[in-house]
């Protein structure tokens, strides 16, 4: 009887042990990686070079009146949406981005830096909480 209550002991003790064994390696692994657990913020090394691009797509469709730039801003938009897309960060903020590039894709609205502004967009919706509730809002109105 005593050898009986003793095992179960031991069986409890183990099971115990494992248990909390398993939660350290758990947590190990979210310390691992971080962009499973918490929000993914779009990088700088992402949004520099993408940012230098649309403003100088941008730019030619401003000198051009929204007409020949049009189209070197459609190969903008295209190299756009591939690296966002790509991206883990990138594709929490595309649909941003889309809205910008569906604003620069008419010829003579082309003139206006949609694409700009909706790539700034994302990357700020990204990193601010604020922005992040502001687009909730305006979600829930539209």
């Amino acid at each position: 009887m005593n050898l009986d209550v003793d095992e179960d002991m031991i069986k409890l003790n183990l099971d115990q042990e494992r248990q909390a064994y398993q939660a350290r390696l758990q947590e190990e692994q979210e310390e691992r990686e971080p962009g499973t657990t918490g929000t993914e913020k779009m990088g700088l090394l992402l949004f520099l070079p993408l940012l230098f691009l649309c403003i100088i797509g941008d730019l030619i469709d401003i000198f051009t009146a929204g007409t020949i730039g049009w189209l070197i801003g459609l190969f903008i938009d295209g190299i756009l949406l591939i690296t966002i897309g790509l991206t883990r960060a990138g594709r929490k903020q595309f649909v941003r981005v889309l809205i910008g590039v569906f604003g620069d894709s008419w010829p003579f609205l082309a003139i206006m830096p949609f694409r700009t502004a909706g790539l700034v967009w994302a990357f700020i919706s990204s990193r601010s909480k604020i922005a992040k509730k502001v687009s909730s809002v305006t979600k829930k109105v539209v």
